[in-house]
C-alpha cells in the first residue's frame, strides 16, 4: 500500500469528534435559546394576567366605593344580586 491509501485513524476520529463537538454545542445553544424564549413567554403571560387582576380588582374597588345614596343605584345593585 502506498501512502496515500493509507488512513490515519486517530486523523479521522478527531475530524469526527471536532465535528460532532461542534453539533452538539450548536444544538445546546439552540436549546437554550428555546428556553429562553419560553421563559419571555412566560413572563409576559404571567405580567399580562396580574395586570388584568389588579384591573379586575380596581373594578370592583370602584363598584364597592360608589355611594349608597342613589335610588337608582341601589336598584341596579339589587339586580345584579338577584342575577
Amino acid at each position: 500500500m502506498s501512502k496515500k491509501e493509507e488512513i490515519d485513524f486517530d486523523k479521522e476520529l478527531e475530524k469526527v469528534a471536532r465535528t460532532s463537538n461542534i453539533n452538539i454545542r450548536k444544538s445546546e445553544y439552540a436549546f437554550e435559546n428555546q428556553l429562553k424564549k419560553l421563559d419571555k413567554e412566560i413572563d409576559n403571560a404571567i405580567n399580562g394576567k396580574i395586570k388584568e387582576f389588579d384591573e379586575s380588582k380596581q373594578l370592583t374597588s370602584d363598584y364597592l366605593s360608589i355611594e349608597y345614596k342613589d335610588d337608582t343605584i341601589d336598584r341596579y345593585r339589587k339586580k345584579l344580586n338577584k342575577i
